[in-house]
């Protein structure tokens, strides 16, 4: 009897384990892109995301599976695009197009972006409304894309405000009898600090005085919001939304500080924009947008959608490109070879002139190690969350309606048949033969996929990259950055960076040595 009933149940594990697989293979006549099918996927799954490091999950199953990855589980299909031609293909091909741009749907969507009011997580991406709203952040960042002047002197205000800091603090740190003048800085809060003030001028158009709180309320909000969108706190909030009204419960206190500081950081920007702005000569971009609003013809904008599209800006624009800063100057320091190609470039083109963005063009290797940075990184691993609204075919395979599409960035930024030795900080992989930045068109920047692509890229990648380039020239202009001297250099190493929605380098100090 006890064999009989072990034989019975190793076949019915056979038998599900067989299910599994053609379940994944074929369903109803259709042919799916492969994928795991073993009993512990679920398991496997939630995990990850409770843990926040599904891009190391769906790195192992793309090594396995290929470029196409199609998990399914009792909680829906996950499907894993591994390559940019895919990705392409999927997000801005005109078969595929109409249903692959839209989000899921998500609590921080409905509940702190005024129930899908704004440009992110709003939608349908095929509706009219979601067009004009999408023009309309377009043309907000432009007022800064396309008017360098307006940009340019934003940043080089904070930024000589910000060389004016550490030269005092170099020298107050600095001992009678000391050779060098040096000092330490954690690089978290000194970049963090300094991009609220500049994304606060952009937003405002005016330099933020020294008591202002909206600084602060920005950075804090990002954090908070950051928090909110992970998929274990996402999930939790969506299927049992009475969470938030628990007495003591974490969710009611996320839920209640995200409100808060939401409410905090919208009245801050709008209550004052409102009562001193001349109409037609905006001074930010909160001016661009009110100006806009008030354009006959315009009522379709409501005041949610303008709340949710300074939201937007405020949540693209901040903690990326501080991660981005956090994480360059920490590749330099590890890579002292690459800064010291950086500022033998500013000193030979620049001098001891103040940088400005004209000079992007005429410093190729440093654009380069920016873009490297971005590539090694990969801080947002699987991209921006797409939903598919219709079943659609790609590489001659189905993807189901309802699929969870992933943009596997982690994997394409490694993939050794595009990078080669892919592990490595290497700005010279973007540079061709005569030391210039590649072409846009040239096959390894197409590969290469950092700010999406189609009807969901990101709208900021020109006003991004001039941020970090005048933070890059005009630091390594004035000093030099070293390892720190009382303490080891953090690691390099993946349990370096905090695994959520957004990867975060853990805190690090550095030396900063004055440059002579």
């Amino acid at each position: 009897m006890d064999c009989s009933l072990l034989l019975i149940v190793s076949l019915g594990l056979v038998a599900v384990v067989l299910f599994l697989w053609w379940k994944g293979i074929v369903h109803h006549g259709r042919i799916l892109p492969p994928g795991p099918t073993s009993i512990s996927v679920l398991k496997d799954t939630l995990k990850a995301l409770k843990e926040g490091n599904l891009h190391h999950l769906a790195e192992n199953w793309a090594k396995q599976y290929g470029d196409l990855v199609l998990c399914r589980t009792v909680i829906g299909d996950l499907c894993f695009l591994n390559s940019a031609h895919l990705v392409r293909e999927v997000f801005d091909g005109k078969k595929t197009e109409n249903v692959t741009n839209d989000r899921p749907s998500t609590f921080v969507g409905s509940y702190v972006y005024y129930n899908y009011s704004d440009v992110a997580f709003g939608g349908p991406a095929r509706s009219r409304h979601w067009h004009k709203l999408r023009k309309l952040l377009h043309s907000a960042i432009k007022f800064y894309g396309d008017g360098v002047e307006r940009l340019e002197s934003a940043l080089q205000a904070e930024l000589a405000r910000l060389v004016q800091s550490v030269e005092a603090r170099v020298e107050g740190s600095v001992s009678r009898d000391a050779i060098e003048k040096t000092c330490q800085l954690e690089m978290h809060s000194f970049y963090s600090r300094s991009l609220q003030r500049i994304l606060t001028a952009v937003l405002t158009g005016e330099a933020p005085e020294h008591d202002c709180e909206l600084p602060a309320l920005l950075g804090q909000f990002v954090e908070a919001a950051d928090k909110g969108i992970t998929p274990t706190t996402d999930s939790a909030l969506r299927l049992f939304p009475f969470l938030r009204f628990l007495p003591g419960s974490y969710y009611r206190q996320l839920c209640g500080n995200l409100q808060t500081l939401r409410d905090a950081l919208i009245s801050g920007l709008l209550d004052k924009a409102q009562a001193t702005r001349v109409p037609g000569q905006p001074r930010g971009i909160v001016d661009v947008l009110l100006d806009e609003q008030k354009k006959e013809g315009n009522d379709w904008l409501n005041d949610d959608n303008i709340r949710g599209i300074l939201l937007n800006i405020v949540g693209g624009a901040y903690i990326t490109s501080l991660e981005t800063l956090k994480t360059l100057f920490f590749f330099l320091v590890h890579n002292p070879g690459v800064a010291a190609n950086i500022q033998r470039e500013i000193d030979h083109n620049i001098g001891q002139r103040q940088p400005g963005l004209a000079d992007r063009e005429n410093l190729p290797y440093t654009e380069a190690a920016v873009l490297e940075t971005l590539r090694l990184s990969s801080f947002v691993p699987l991209g921006a969350v797409h939903v598919a609204t219709g079943e659609f075919t790609v590489n001659g395979m189905q993807i189901p309606k309802g699929s969870v599409l992933f943009q596997n960035l982690w994997v394409m930024n490694r993939d050794p048949n595009v990078w080669g030795d892919s592990e490595n900080f290497r700005p010279e992989r973007f540079l061709d033969d005569e030391g210039q930045l590649l072409s846009a068109l040239h096959p390894i920047r197409q590969s290469f996929l950092p700010f999406g692509v189609g009807k969901r890229s990101c709208p900021g990648e020109h006003f991004a990259r001039s941020r970090v380039f005048l933070y890059v020239t005009t630091l390594l202009q004035k000093f030099d950055f070293l390892p720190p001297t009382d303490r080891k250099l953090l690691p390099w190493t993946r349990d370096s960076w905090t695994d959520a929605a957004v990867l975060q380098l853990k805190p690090y100090q550095l030396t900063v040595r004055q440059r002579s």
